[in-house]
């Protein structure tokens, strides 16, 4: 049994108002505790998590969604994320689709694999050319931490997820 039009339409508005949360608590100050100085990327392991199982261009579609309002309240990378989270979210459905089986260890292996790549990433297009003194020793004192940060909230967005990812679906798996 597939989902109709109006079901797709709730359970795509409420991944959207879930991404939304995501994006407050990563980036408005104070709503969200910093480690160390190690910081939660919500928004990265928050997508991934709800994208698999969906098709490639609606997730696409999400992780773009996601990029932007990461963007939106950015002011050195204006659309790095939302290329970079769009590409992630493609081909993580996509693997999910294609290779492998949508469940909870691939989930979040899947949401760290991605938190990994980004912080990698980011690291090496933005903050090593522009840095200066320390630029290349931040990988280890906060992008690093961050990762692993990211990871362990990752996976309790997955014991979250799973369910509620259950119950919108109906029980199918698209």
């Amino acid at each position: 049994m597939k989902l109709s039009k109006k079901e797709r339409t709730i359970k795509y508005g409420f991944y959207c108002l879930i991404i939304a949360v995501a994006a407050l608590l990563q980036n408005v100050g104070g709503l969200w505790l910093e480690i160390g100085g190690a910081r939660c990327f919500f928004v990265i392991p928050t997508v991934i998590l709800l994208v698999l199982g969906e098709d490639e261009r609606t997730a696409a579609f999400l992780g773009l969604f996601a990029g932007f309002l990461w963007d939106a309240v950015s002011a050195a990378h204006m659309g790095f994320n939302c290329i970079l989270l769009m590409l992630m979210c493609y081909f993580a459905a996509a693997t999910v689709n294609f290779w492998l089986r949508n469940t909870f260890w691939v989930s979040v292996v899947g949401a760290a694999a991605g938190t990994l790549i980004y912080c990698v990433l980011y690291w090496l297009f933005v903050v090593l050319p522009h840095g200066g003194e320390g630029a290349a020793l931040s990988l280890f004192y906060f992008y690093i931490p961050s990762f692993i940060y990211t990871s362990f909230i990752g996976f309790v967005l997955g014991v979250a997820f799973v369910p509620l990812k259950q119950k919108l679906n109906k029980g199918y798996i698209e």
